[in-house]
C-alpha cells in the first residue's frame, strides 16, 4: 500500500501538488496514518459508522428542508399564478374598455363633421370617412352612419332626397319603403353612411326606432350619453355604438333642451370578434366572454379557449358591459405543481449527494484532491464568466473570437460579432429597482442563449451590453437575419417579480462581419454599428460600414462642440411672425433657436436639437431661449407693440419637475404679461405620460400662459385623452397645409380639424403656408392664424417691428 501511494505521488504534477497543498491547508485530517499491524483497518469500521450516521442525519435534514421548500414553491407559484391571472384579466378588460373608448373617438369625430355639415351628401360623408382612414384605423369597424328623426310631415321630402342620394339599397321599384310599414309620428332613418368594402349594405328606409335598438337610441337622445347596443343574434351578433348629436356640438343640461337641440345619432357597427381577438393576442390558453345585459336585450360575445378546470374572473365595465376572463391557475399542492415537484426531487437529490459527499470526505483523504480540482474549476469559471448571468465575460469572449477568426482565416470563411444593448434599461433600474434590472438581464441572457445555434456564443460585457459570436454555418442567410431573429425573441414580454404587469423591452443591435487583425477590432466595429442603430431610433439592427467610423467621429466632435456652444453662448434666437389670416396683420411671433458655429457657420436645427435632447442640454438651452423670448416680448410691449410670444417646450423639459418654476422665473424677471406667452408642445410630447403631463399643464395654465399643440394631426392621439389637457390652440401640421390644394384627403382633414377646434372652442393656426392659394383655402375654412414662408422666414428681433408695420395684405409679397 505504501508503494502504491509513492507511485501515485510521483505521478502528480507540480501544479497538482500546489493545489493539494492549498486545499489541505484549510482542511483537517480525518484518517489515521497507516501501520503494518492493521490498526487503521480496525479503527476504520467504527469511524465509518460515525460518518455514515452523520450522512444519514444530513440526508434526513435535507429531505425535511426539501419538503418545506417544495411546499413554499408550490404556495408561491400558486400565488403568482393567481396574481398573473388577475393582472391578465385586468389587462384584457382595460384593452376592451380602451377599444370602446376608441370607438367613441370615431363617433366624436363624426359628430363634429355632422355639426359642421348637417346637410352633407353621401359623397361628402364618404370622402370624410376616407380622409380619416376610418376603416384602416378601426379594423373592427363594419359601418358608420348618421341617423336622424324624421317627422311624419317631412317623410315624403326626406325620402325624395334619399332616393336621389341613398345611403342604402333602394327597393326594386327604385323607391324607399319604410320598414316596418305604418303611420307614426316620427321615423328614425339613416341619412348618410359608409360601409367596409365587401360588407352588405342595409336597405334604405329601415325605421331603427322600431327595432330592438329603438329604446336605447331614445334613451341616448334624452340622456346625452353614448349607447352600446347589441346588434343581431347568435354568431352573427355585432355591436352598435350610438352617439347623440346636438346643435353646436354641446350637450344641453336638461332633457327638454336636449330634445329641442337634437340633430340625430352617429352610429358605428363593429365586429366584437376583432376586439376580442386583439385583447387575447398576448394571452394564450385564455377565454373571454364580453356580455351586455340591458332592459330589453342581452347578448354575449365569446373568444379564445381555456383548459378544463380554469378559473374565471368577472370585471364590470361602463354601460352595462361585463368582461368574464377564464384561464388556468396553478394549484398549491406539491405533487400538482411541476416546480414544487422539481424542487422536491432536486432537494432530495442534493441531500443525497451532500450526505454521500460527507461520507466520502470523512472516510478517505484521497477525495481531497477531487475537491481541490472542483474548487479550481469554480475559480476558473468565475474568472471567465459573468457572476450574474453565468455567460462568458469579455476575456473569454475575446479568446473565443480570436479562435473563430483564426479558423475563419484558415478556411476562407467569415465570422460575425453582434453587439446588443437593451433600450431604456436605465428606466427599469430607476423605476423598478436594481434587483428587477438584474432579473431582466438574467431573462435576456436565457433567451439569447436559446436563440443561438450550436457553434455560436453569447457573452455579457457589463451593464446591459451583450455580444454574440456567429460562425460561418449560421451566416448562410446573412447576419441581419440572425439579428432580426434575436430582436423578435426579445420583444415577447418578460415576467418580472417587481412589476405587476409583463415588461416589454426593445434592443438595439450592431453587426460587424469579416475578419480583422485582432478580435478587439471586430468588437469595435460592432460597437460603432450599435451606436448607429441607437441614433437611427433604437429597436433595430445596423451593419457596420467604413463611413460609420467617420460619422461617429463627426457626431462625437459635434456633441463636444455643442457642449462648448452652450457654455460660450454661441446660440441666438430668431422669430417667425404669425399673422391673422383674415387681414394679414402680424399678431405674434414664434421664438426659434439657432446655432452659429465658429468654424462650421450656421448649423441646422435638425442637426443639433435632437442632440440637445439626447444629451440633456435641452433643459439649459431651452430655459435660456424661454428667458430671452420673454425679455424680447416685454421690450416690444414697452414700445407699444402687442405681439404674442410662442416658445417650444420639449418632452425633456416637460419631464423636469422645475418646468413650472422655470416659466414663472422667466415671466417674473422679464415682466412679460403671462397672457402674451404661448407654450408649444408636440402631440407626441403630450402623450408621453398622460396623467403627469395633464397635471403639469394645469399648473402652467395657472400662471396665466396659453398652451398650444404643435404639429397637430400627425400623432393619431385618442381624443378622449386630448380632452384631459387644458389646450388653447391647435397648430395644424404643415404636411396637411402643403397638400391642401392638391388632394381631397388633406382638405378633408384640415376641414375636420378646424371643425374640431371650433367644437372645443380652440384657436387654430396653420403652419407652413407657402402660396396664396393655400392662404385663401385656409381662410375660407375658417382657420384663425397662419405661419409660413409666404409671409416671412424667421428673422432677427430688430426686423420684426419694421415687418409688422407693413401693409397687412402686402406682407406675403415681401
Amino acid at each position: 500500500m505504501n508503494r502504491a501511494r509513492e507511485v501515485a505521488a510521483a505521478s502528480l504534477t507540480d501544479n497538482d501538488l500546489r493545489l493539494m497543498a492549498i486545499g489541505s491547508s484549510g482542511m483537517s485530517s480525518t484518517t489515521e496514518p497507516s501501520s503494518a499491524n492493521g490498526l487503521t483497518e480496525k479503527r476504520g469500521k467504527p469511524h465509518g459508522r460515525v460518518w455514515l450516521a452523520v450522512a444519514v442525519g444530513l440526508f434526513g435534514i435535507g429531505s425535511i428542508g426539501s419538503v418545506f421548500g417544495a411546499h413554499a414553491v408550490a404556495h408561491t407559484d400558486a400565488q403568482r399564478s393567481r396574481q398573473a391571472f388577475a393582472t391578465s384579466a385586468k389587462d384584457i378588460s382595460l384593452l376592451l374598455e380602451k377599444s370602446l373608448q376608441h370607438e367613441q373617438d370615431l363617433s366624436f369625430s363624426a359628430s363634429a363633421f355632422v355639426v359642421g355639415n348637417q346637410n352633407a351628401s353621401q359623397a361628402e360623408f364618404r370622402n370624410w370617412a376616407s380622409a380619416l382612414h376610418a376603416f384602416e384605423r378601426y379594423p373592427e369597424l363594419l359601418a358608420v352612419a348618421v341617423l336622424v328623426m324624421v317627422p311624419a310631415t317631412q317623410l315624403a321630402t326626406f325620402t325624395g332626397r334619399e332616393i336621389a342620394d341613398s345611403p342604402g339599397a333602394l327597393a326594386p321599384n327604385g323607391g324607399i319603403g319604410i320598414t316596418p310599414a305604418g303611420i307614426r309620428p316620427y321615423y328614425c332613418l339613416e341619412s348618410v353612411s359608409d360601409v367596409r368594402a365587401g360588407s352588405p349594405v342595409a336597405p334604405a328606409g329601415i325605421d331603427y326606432c322600431m327595432t330592438a335598438l329603438g329604446p336605447q337610441l331614445l334613451t341616448s337622445r334624452d340622456s346625452g350619453k353614448d349607447a352600446y347596443l347589441p346588434f343581431g343574434t347568435g354568431k352573427n351578433s355585432d355591436l352598435a355604438v350610438g352617439t347623440p348629436i346636438y346643435l353646436g356640438g354641446i350637450v344641453p343640461s336638461t332633457v327638454a333642451a336636449r330634445q329641442a337641440a337634437f340633430i340625430g345619432w352617429t352610429g358605428t357597427q363593429i365586429r366584437p370578434s376583432v376586439l376580442l381577438s386583439s385583447a387575447l393576442e398576448d394571452h394564450r390558453a385564455t377565454a373571454v366572454a364580453f356580455r351586455f345585459v340591458g332592459t330589453s336585450s342581452s347578448v354575449t360575445f365569446r373568444a379564445g379557449s381555456a383548459p378544463r378546470g380554469a378559473q374565471s374572473r368577472s370585471i364590470g365595465l361602463a354601460s352595462g358591459w361585463t368582461v368574464n376572463v377564464s384561464a388556468a391557475v396553478s394549484g398549491s399542492g406539491i405533487f400538482v405543481n411541476q416546480n414544487s415537484l422539481f424542487v422536491l426531487l432536486v432537494g432530495l437529490t442534493l441531500s443525497c449527494l451532500l450526505a454521500l459527499l460527507f461520507f466520502v470526505l470523512g472516510t478517505s483523504r484521497s477525495r481531497a484532491v477531487v475537491l481541490v480540482n472542483s474548487r479550481t474549476d469554480q475559480l476558473n469559471h468565475l474568472a471567465f464568466h459573468d457572476s450574474l448571468t453565468g455567460l462568458p465575460n469579455r476575456a473569454l469572449i475575446l479568446d473565443r473570437l480570436g479562435q473563430m477568426m483564426a479558423r475563419a482565416r484558415r478556411e476562407g470563411n467569415s465570422v460575425a460579432a453582434i453587439f446588443l444593448d437593451i433600450d431604456e434599461f436605465k428606466e427599469v433600474n430607476d423605476t423598478l429597482g436594481h434587483s428587477a434590472g438584474d432579473e431582466l438581464l438574467v431573462g435576456v441572457s436565457s433567451r439569447l442563449t436559446k436563440a443561438l445555434r450550436q457553434g455560436d456564443s453569447v457573452g455579457r460585457l457589463g451593464g446591459d451590453e451583450f455580444v454574440l459570436l456567429i460562425d460561418e454555418h449560421s451566416l448562410t442567410a446573412g447576419a441581419s437575419v440572425v439579428a432580426d431573429r434575436i430582436l423578435d425573441v426579445l420583444r415577447a414580454p418578460f415576467e418580472i417579480a417587481a412589476s405587476t404587469s409583463p415588461l416589454n423591452i426593445t434592443a438595439s443591435v450592431g453587426i460587424a462581419t469579416g475578419t480583422r487583425v485582432k478580435p478587439e477590432d471586430l468588437l469595435r466595429d460592432a460597437d460603432i454599428a450599435l451606436y448607429r442603430a441607437k441614433v437611427e431610433g433604437k429597436d433595430r439592427a445596423a451593419v457596420f460600414s467604413s463611413p460609420m467610423q467617420d460619422a461617429v467621429e463627426t457626431h462625437r466632435k459635434l456633441e463636444l462642440d455643442l457642449r462648448i456652444a452652450a457654455a460660450e453662448g454661441q446660440f441666438f434666437v430668431v422669430y417667425q411672425p404669425t399673422v391673422l389670416l383674415a387681414t394679414g396683420a402680424v399678431t405674434g411671433v414664434e421664438a426659434l433657436v439657432r446655432w452659429r458655429h465658429p468654424v462650421r457657420g450656421l448649423v441646422g436645427p435638425d442637426q443639433f436639437i435632437p442632440m440637445l435632447e439626447s444629451t440633456g442640454l435641452i433643459k439649459q438651452v431651452g430655459n435660456w431661449v424661454l428667458d430671452m423670448a420673454c425679455r424680447q416680448g416685454a421690450t416690444w410691449a414697452s414700445q407699444g407693440h402687442s405681439l404674442t410670444m410662442a416658445v417650444n417646450i420639449s418632452s425633456v423639459q416637460l419631464d423636469d419637475d422645475r418646468v413650472v418654476e422655470s416659466v414663472n422665473e422667466a415671466l417674473t424677471s422679464s415682466g412679460l404679461d403671462p397672457a402674451m406667452l404661448i407654450l408649444e408642445l408636440t402631440e407626441t410630447t403630450l402623450m408621453h405620460d398622460v396623467q403627469s403631463t395633464a397635471d403639469k399643464l394645469k399648473s402652467l395654465k395657472a400662471t396665466g400662459v396659453r398652451i398650444a399643440i404643435d404639429d397637430f394631426g400627425t400623432g393619431y392621439s385618442s381624443l378622449a385623452y386630448l380632452r384631459q389637457f387644458p389646450i388653447d390652440i391647435l397648430k395644424i401640421d404643415q404636411s396637411f397645409v402643403m397638400g391642401l390644394t392638391e388632394t381631397t384627403e388633406s382638405a378633408a382633414i384640415v376641414h375636420t380639424l378646424v371643425q374640431l377646434g371650433k367644437l372645443l372652442g380652440l384657436t387654430t393656426v396653420a403652419e407652413g403656408i407657402e402660396t396664396k392659394d393655400q392662404w385663401a383655402c385656409l381662410e375660407a375654412e375658417g382657420v384663425d392664424y397662419g405661419q409660413g414662408f409666404l409671409f416671412s422666414r424667421p428673422i432677427e428681433a430688430e426686423a420684426i417691428v419694421r415687418f409688422s408695420e407693413g401693409s397687412p395684405r402686402e406682407l406675403s409679397s415681401r
